[in-house]
Parts: C-alpha cells; structure tokens; sequence
C-alpha cells in the first residue's frame, strides 16, 4: 500500500495579505491546510460555507466564490467570499487564501477588528479540523494495514509452529525406523545362524536316510 506521511507539527497560522482571484486583487486572509489533496480541501470548504448559508456558489477551477454568505454570529449582513486554493507540494500542504467582501470592503485587520478576528479564527478553525480529520483518516488505514502485518504475521507463526512440529515427528519416524533397521538387520543375522543350524541338521537326517540300504 502505497501512502504519503508528513510530521504533523506544524503551528496553524492565519496570514492577512493582499491575493489575485478570480475578480481581481483584494485584502484576504491566508491559512495552510496539512492535506495534500486539493479535492478534499475544496470539498471541507464547500461544506463549511454551506454550513453559514449562502445564496450561490461558482466553481472556477481552483478559485471559489459564493455569493451573500451568511456569517449569522458575526453579523446579519451577508458577505460574498472569494476563494483562491494554492498547492504546496514542498510541505504537503493546501494554502487557502479567502477574502470576505463586506459590499465594496474587504475586510482587514485595520479597518474591521471584529470581522477580521471571526474570519481568522474561522480559517484556523477549519485547518486544525481538516488537517486533523485528514490525519485521523491516515492513521486508521495505517492501522489497518498493521493488523493486517500481525494477524499474518500470527498465521505465520502458527504455520510454522506446525511446521516444527511435523519435523519433530518426522524425526521421531526417522528415529524408530532407523531402530528398527538396526534390529531387523540383527533378527536377519540370527535367523541366518538358525538356518544354518537346521540346515546342518537337515543334512543330517538327510544323510543318514541314504546310508539306510
């Protein structure tokens, strides 16, 4: 079975910058997602973005838009949010870049503390849980696999357990044959000294029937 493993020891951090997506460049906010399968990482963010609520949503190859995200803790204002997904394959890692238009601003650090402070922690919330799940998910199938390994392993300890066995015995057979070799030559030996006797003693007889005239 063929897998991919990384030390997952990396600290989640969210990265306020300025990304190019599909509409133009905007202020957004960055995170990386220890998953190197960009398919599932689009598939959590869908999800998570469906979980808010949301009026439409675009697919645009590996940039995601959805339009009147409903952030319903935050705010009753809708945001659109634009999403850009980047591989990086060095480290194994998807980046997501999202920037949340407010309806002409986007939010920032600067200008909009509370919203930047939900969306950070959102982006980093949905790192751990996908980078964790994406672990979890490794792990299982790699215990698998070594139950697998142990169950065979004990089959083939059990086989070979038989294995020593069947020699033993084997040996065993060996052995008594081998006695039994030594005293069927022995038996051969004496029963060829009786026959030599009685052949004396038949020659005998034999002999003392032809002097009889």
């Amino acid at each position: 079975m063929a897998a991919t493993y990384f030390a997952f020891a990396q600290e989640v951090k969210v990265k306020e910058g300025s990304e190019s997506f599909s509409n133009g460049s905007h202020n957004s906010l960055s995170v990386d997602v220890f998953v190197d399968d960009l398919s599932k990482v689009q598939k959590e963010w869908k999800s998570q973005m469906k979980d808010f609520g949301y009026e439409k949503a675009s697919d645009k190859g590996k940039d995601y838009d959805f339009d009147n995200v409903k952030f319903k803790t935050l705010s009753n204002n809708p945001m659109d949010v634009y999403t850009r997904f980047d591989e990086i394959k060095d480290q194994k890692s998807i980046r997501v870049h999202a920037a949340f238009d407010m309806g002409g601003d986007f939010v920032s650090s600067s200008k909009h503390s509370a919203e930047y402070e939900f969306m950070k922690k959102m982006m980093r919330e949905f790192s751990l849980k996908t980078s964790k799940e994406y672990v979890e998910d490794q792990f299982k199938d790699a215990n698998k696999v070594l139950v697998r390994f142990q169950d065979k392993q004990k089959d083939l300890e059990k086989d070979n357990k038989g294995l020593d066995n069947d020699i033993k015995n084997y040996k065993d057979k060996i052995k008594k044959a081998e006695d039994d070799i030594e005293k069927n030559k022995k038996d051969i030996e004496a029963k060829k000294k009786e026959i030599e006797l009685q052949q004396k003693v038949v020659d005998g007889i034999k002999s003392k029937l032809e002097s009889i005239k």
